[in-house]
């Protein structure tokens, strides 16, 4: 006995360690089980926006030098970059930028994407006569959440500088997608539905679980709160988890089908991430693609990893969306070389440490609280919730069945009375005090 406690107590420490870094692990069942919807939201559901068919012949990846986040050089970077593929702006489009936003960071942590970056496409668009909205979902439940994510990392200001709107996509309404392989039902936010393009703003940065975060997997942000969490739990106990998890990375990617990709690769994350953990890396450059997985081809390439070695980049390839010929990279400079840390794969848990990781990992995830005192009995958490998982009582009151809740925390921004409140374990409590502590 005295042996199990001390594997225990170091084992979790470095669970707990690696769940404050990945913020994105985290019951599946509720979400392969939910098949009945609403009146209300089976009509929302559809009709489902259709991924179009693999694009054929070359698709070009702009790579343009950028060496600060001085606004005037971002703004001529990427303005190039977009020259270079022959992307114009539409007039009157509604925009919505997708930056990563996982968590509160700052600017300067090198874990989000740099308000520069979205300034610029700001600017570009509002100046071409587009409507510009700023979405994206935190990785990790925090108080304030995705809004406050959008404060700390420069969003809001840059939104109120171009007039822009922010979606929390905590705040917005879900679609129920049935047509994925591997997320089925897949729920991602209706913003991507609502506007006429989605760009896609990811940071480069390394992965301790998709190896390389970049465009295709900034996508995977279109999932709402910890309905991440969730889609992870499905799969987690799989022995080649890390190889299969850019499927259904793929799945989300198809689903939101973003037509314009510009990366903030001006300093990346390197040595550990995709969190705050990891080391800001130099690398001086702007890339824009209208190929989400040909610009990771390319970005990969720069970073010195094999593009088939990172899971969701293969997965892309073997769908047909890329290859290794098709992605072409158009630089006013010789291709950059600029290594970063390849991360060592850990083994699969097994027997004792998984029943950790899952007991772990289940108190990661917050789940929500109706109060009787605060609910004015409006029934607006029963009608917008996608998954059907709010039904009011006997007394009139909603209630929660948490077997079906996919934790996107939506009920808590759509209640105006501030009566829903979302609770969470001891180990979610204390990540959270060593993220705001570490400023993580």
């Amino acid at each position: 006995m005295g042996e199990f406690i001390r594997i225990t107590r170091r084992q979790a420490l470095k669970l707990l360690a690696g769940a404050a870094a990945l913020l994105g692990l985290g019951p599946g069942s509720p979400l392969a089980s939910q098949d009945a919807m609403t009146g209300k939201n089976r009509s929302m559901a559809a009709p489902q926006k259709t991924t179009p068919g693999p694009r054929r012949g070359t698709q070009l990846v702009s790579v343009r030098p950028c060496r600060t986040y001085d606004d005037a050089e971002v703004h001529a970077a990427v303005s190039s970059a977009l020259r270079a593929i022959d992307f114009t702006p539409r007039r009157g489009q509604r925009v919505l930028l997708k930056p990563n936003i996982m968590a509160q960071n700052t600017p300067e942590q090198a874990a989000s994407t740099h308000p520069a970056v979205a300034g610029a496409l700001c600017r570009i668009f509002t100046e071409a006569g587009c409507t510009v909205s700023i979405g994206d979902s935190s990785a990790f439940y925090q108080g304030g959440c995705t809004r406050e994510g959008l404060e700390t990392t420069g969003m809001t200001a840059v939104a109120e500088q171009y007039g822009a709107s922010l979606l929390p996509f905590e705040t917005t309404t879900l679609r129920r997608i049935t047509t994925k392989r591997y997320l089925n039902p897949l729920y991602i936010t209706e913003a991507v539905f609502a506007h006429d393009l989605v760009v896609n703003l990811p940071k480069l940065k390394v992965h301790r679980l998709a190896r390389y975060s970049g465009a295709v997997k900034n996508i995977y942000g279109c999932v709402v709160g910890g309905t991440k969490q969730l889609y992870h739990i499905q799969y987690q106990d799989r022995p080649d988890y890390k190889e299969f998890w850019g499927r259904p990375l793929v799945d989300v990617y198809e689903a939101v089908d973003p037509g314009l990709t510009v990366m903030d690769a001006v300093v990346g994350l390197d040595e550990d991430g995709p969190a705050a953990t990891g080391t800001p890396r130099q690398t001086g450059l702007i890339l824009a693609s209208r190929s989400a997985p040909a610009l990771d081809v390319v970005a990969c390439r720069i970073i010195g990893f094999d593009p088939r070695w990172v899971p969701a980049v293969r997965e892309a390839m073997d769908r047909g969306h890329t290859s290794l010929e098709r992605a072409a990279a158009l630089s006013s400079i010789p291709l950059p070389s600029v290594p970063y840390r390849r991360l060592p794969d850990d083994p699969p848990a097994t027997g004792i440490m998984r029943s950790l990781d899952h007991y772990v990992f289940d108190r990661i995830i917050v789940q929500p609280s109706i109060s009787r005192s605060r609910c004015t009995r409006c029934g607006d958490c029963v009608e917008k919730c996608a998954a059907g998982a709010i039904s009011i009582t006997r007394g009139g009151y909603p209630s929660v069945d948490l077997e079906a809740c996919i934790r996107c925390y939506c009920c808590a921004e759509y209640c105006t009375a501030g009566a829903v409140s979302m609770s969470g374990g001891v180990i979610n409590h204390l990540i959270r005090a060593v993220r705001r502590i570490k400023r993580i």
